[in-house]
């Protein structure tokens, strides 16, 4: 169950860094669009968190809620993975959250923002633009929910 976890926190990891490295390239001065009125492709600077959540925030407070809070999280969802999980759904569930965690994270303190550049929109919906950081997070969380939910 280690290897589970390590290696969908690495892959979780990697595959976020990457996306982020060629949006920043390749989005730089461009819309992409997928799907007309659907999907697309815009670089955005979150400052902040979830929904830009806290990124007009300074100081102290700011490296605490940001860096500091999400940095425990993934120091106690990696020891749970490693040392107490019984069951391979959550350990993989875990790698996903953490390494999805530790991609955005990573550009928090690198950079002070985090990149995004996935843009679900139609019509008068439009959803905060995210990336896969986002994804491997919310997937992580799906998973468990699920997971809980089929045992009741």
């Amino acid at each position: 169950m280690r290897l589970t976890f390590l290696i969908s926190l690495l892959l979780a990891f990697s595959l976020d860094r990457l996306s982020k490295a060629w949006a920043a390239k390749a989005l730089a001065s461009k819309e992409i669009t997928l799907v007309k009125g659907l999907l697309s492709l815009r670089l955005a600077q979150n400052k902040g968190a979830a929904f830009s959540l806290f990124s007009s925030t300074q100081g102290f407070l700011r490296e605490l809620l940001l860096v500091f809070f999400p940095f425990l999280v993934v120091v106690f969802l990696t020891y749970y993975a490693l040392f107490r999980s019984k069951s391979s759904l959550t350990t993989l569930s875990f790698g996903l959250i953490v390494g999805g965690a530790l991609g955005n994270l990573y550009d928090r303190v690198f950079s002070g923002r985090v990149v995004d550049f996935i843009d679900l929109h139609f019509k008068n919906f439009h959803y905060p633009t995210f990336n896969f950081a986002d994804l491997f997070v919310s997937t992580g969380i799906l998973i468990l929910l699920l997971k809980e939910w089929r045992k009741s």
